[in-house]
C-alpha cells in the first residue's frame, strides 16, 4: 500500500514538472512547442489540486513533504509556466502542509535546490560555509567559468522555490542553513542575463527582512551584496533596465540601513556611492536618452534622498538642473506626464531634505515650475494628467516656502504683479500681491 501511495505521489510530481522550454519561452516561434507548453500550462492546474487533496488526506514524510514543495513552489510567483488560477491552487496546496520547520527548509535546500547550483559555484563563495572568500576561486577569470554550464538554468522555476524558502525562514534559522541558501542567491544576483538578476534582487529583499545584520557583516557578505547590487546600476540599455532599477535601489538601501549604524561614516559612503555613483554616475550619464530607465530612476530617487537626508546637498549641482529639466522643455518636446510627476515628486524630496541649501538654487526650481505651469496653462487641457502635474506644482511650491520663506515676500510676490491670474491658483492664494 505505501508503495502504492509513493507512485502516485511521484505521478502528480512528475507531472508538475516544468519545462526547460518555459526558459526561453519569449523567444520560442515554433507553432508545435508553444501548443504543447499551453497545454500543460492548462493541465498544470488540474494536477496541483489533485495533488491538493492527495496532500490533505496523508500523513507525509519529511521526503515527501520536500518533494511536494518542490514541485509546487514554482508555481508561488511569477513565470511563464504559471497562470493567475495555478498560483491560487499552488498557495492552497502549500499551505495545507504544517508550517515548515528547519529541518523540512534544509531538506528542500539540500537536495532540491543546491544539486543544480554545484557545477556553477560562486567564485566567491565558499560554498561549506557561505562566506566571502579572500579572492576569487579559480583566479581572476573565474567568474567567466562560473558561466559555463548553469544546470540551474534548465530549472526554471528554481528562483521561485529558492524563494518560497526564504519566505519562510526565521532570524535564528539563518546561521544554520546559510551555506545553503546565500550561494544559489548570489549566482542569480550575479548573472549576466537580465531576469535571474531580478529574480536575485527580489529574494534579496524578502531576505533582508529577518537575516540577521551581524551575520551578514561576519561573513563578508554585506560587502558582496553591496557590490553587486551596484552592479545591477549599470546594466543600462536592456529591456529589463527599469525593472533592475526599480528594484535595486530599495533593495540596496534596505541592506545599507542594516548593516551600517546609523550617522556612521559607512552609511554615508555607501549611500553615497548608491546615489552619486549609482544613479547620477551611471544611470543619469549612460543612459539619459532613455526616457523609462530615467523615469525609473527618478521613481526611486524619493527613497535614496530621504536615506541620505542632508548629505543629498553634496549632490545639488547633479539633482537640480535634471530635475527641473523636464518642467523647463519647450511645449513641442514636453517630457510624458509621468515622467515630470517623477520629477516633481523626486524635487519636493530633495527641497524637503536639503532645506538650507534651497536659497541658492529657489530661482532654477522656479523658473522650471513656471515655465511648465504656463505651457500647462496655454494648452487649455484639463485631464486627469494635468491636474496631477498642477497639483504637483503647487506642492513644490509649498515646499520652496517652508524650506525658503523668503520666496513668500519676494519671488511669490513679483510673480502676482505680474500675472495675478496666471499664478495665484499655483501659489494658492487670493491674488493679491504681499
Amino acid at each position: 500500500m505505501a508503495d502504492t501511495t509513493t507512485s502516485t505521489l511521484q505521478e502528480l510530481i512528475e507531472k508538475l514538472d516544468v519545462s526547460p522550454d518555459f526558459a526561453r519561452y519569449e523567444n520560442i516561434t515554433e507553432p508545435d512547442i508553444i501548443v504543447r507548453l499551453e497545454n500543460w500550462r492548462r493541465r498544470a492546474c488540474t494536477v496541483l489540486s489533485e495533488l491538493r487533496h492527495y496532500v490533505e488526506q496523508r500523513q507525509l514524510s519529511l521526503q515527501e513533504k520536500s518533494q511536494v514543495v518542490s514541485a509546487v513552489a514554482p508555481f508561488d510567483g511569477e513565470g511563464p509556466w504559471t497562470l493567475e488560477t495555478t498560483r491560487e491552487q499552488a498557495r492552497v496546496c502549500l499551505g495545507t502542509l504544517c508550517s515548515p520547520d528547519i529541518p523540512l527548509l534544509e531538506h528542500i535546500l539540500t537536495n532540491q535546490v543546491k544539486p543544480n547550483f554545484l557545477s556553477n559555484p560562486h567564485p566567491q563563495l565558499s560554498a561549506s560555509t557561505g562566506r566571502t572568500l579572500p579572492r576569487p576561486a579559480g583566479g581572476p577569470h573565474a567568474s567567466l567559468d562560473h558561466f559555463q554550464g548553469q544546470l540551474w538554468k534548465t530549472r526554471p522555476g528554481i528562483a521561485n522555490l529558492i524563494s518560497w524558502c526564504v519566505r519562510r525562514m526565521e532570524t535564528t534559522s539563518y546561521e544554520r542553513l546559510w551555506h545553503l541558501i546565500i550561494p544559489p542567491v548570489m549566482t542569480l544576483l550575479d548573472d549576466y542575463e537580465a531576469q535571474y538578476k531580478l529574480q536575485g534582487i527580489q529574494i534579496v529583499s524578502e531576505m533582508l527582512q529577518n537575516v540577521p545584520a551581524d551575520l551578514l557583516r561576519r561573513t563578508g557578505v554585506d560587502t558582496l551584496l553591496f557590490s553587486s547590487l551596484k552592479n545591477c546600476l549599470a546594466f543600462l540599455h536592456n529591456p529589463e533596465t527599469p525593472n533592475l532599477i526599480r528594484a535595486t535601489v530599495p533593495a540596496t538601501i534596505a541592506l545599507v540601513l542594516l548593516t551600517t549604524h546609523a550617522k556612521s561614516a559607512a552609511r554615508f559612503d555607501q549611500l553615497c556611492a548608491l546615489l552619486g555613483d549609482g544613479l547620477i554616475g551611471s544611470v543619469w550619464i549612460y543612459a539619459s536618452g532613455d526616457p523609462d530607465t530615467l523615469e525609473a530612476s527618478l521613481d526611486v530617487l524619493p527613497e535614496a534622498v530621504t536615506a541620505l537626508d542632508i548629505g543629498t546637498a553634496r549632490y545639488l549641482k547633479a539633482l537640480v538642473p535634471q530635475l527641473v529639466l523636464p518642467l523647463a522643455s519647450a511645449p513641442e518636446k514636453m517630457f510624458s506626464a509621468p515622467l515630470m510627476r517623477a520629477s516633481l515628486r523626486a524635487l519636493t524630496v530633495v527641497i524637503k531634505a536639503c532645506a538650507p541649501r534651497m536659497h541658492i538654487w529657489k530661482g532654477t526650481i522656479l523658473e522650471g515650475v513656471i515655465k511648465c505651469w504656463v505651457t500647462l496653462a496655454d494648452s487649455g487641457a484639463d485631464g486627469e494628467d494635468t491636474r496631477e502635474l498642477k497639483d504637483a506644482l503647487k506642492e513644490v511650491c509649498d515646499c520652496l516656502s517652508d524650506a525658503c520663506p523668503s520666496v513668500v515676500k519676494v519671488e511669490y510676490v513679483r510673480m502676482l504683479q505680474v500675472d495675478a491670474d496666471m499664478f495665484s491658483p499655483l501659489l494658492q492664494c487670493d491674488g493679491r500681491p504681499g
